[in-house]
């Protein structure tokens, strides 16, 4: 009936996110005006008195036809605050991370200067000492 390609074609329009939302608030939309039409019709019927509960069933198609969608609106609208949040938690520890990163940076360089230094200064002290007995040694021998 349908070709690959048209399949294809059809799965990716489906797979776009605005595409899907906007087709199911459309399909919804169309759903819930043609019940109410009905209703309308159906108040004006002659064999309205036959079925007294008939405007509950409307009703409940109403709502049947509004949850009918993949994701209700309510739900898809949920989902999406909870996605935001999601990026703002995840934004909130990359900072905080990167931070403890930078610090932990900061701290070491500093650590290793600081050794570093302390390392030079016993070099010199051992060159001195050196020297000092290289001397020492010389004026022992003359």
């Amino acid at each position: 009936m349908y070709s690959e390609d048209t399949i294809k074609k059809m799965l990716d329009m489906f797979s776009n996110p605005l595409f899907k939302k906007s087709f199911f608030d459309f399909f919804v939309k169309m759903q819930v005006e043609g019940i109410e039409s009905a209703k309308r019709l159906w108040s004006v019927s002659p064999i309205t008195d036959s079925f007294p509960d008939a405007a509950q069933i409307f009703e409940k198609m109403i709502d049947f036809y509004i949850v009918l969608g993949f994701v209700p609106h309510y739900k898809y609208e949920e989902v999406i605050k909870d996605n935001e949040r999601q990026k703002r938690e995840i934004d909130f520890l990359r900072e905080t991370v990167r931070q403890l990163q930078e610090s932990i940076f900061t701290e070491a360089g500093d650590k290793a200067q600081e050794i570093w230094g302390t390392i030079i200064d016993k070099q010199f002290e051992m060159n001195k000492d050196i020297s000092r007995n290289f001397f020492d040694l010389f004026k022992e021998l003359k």
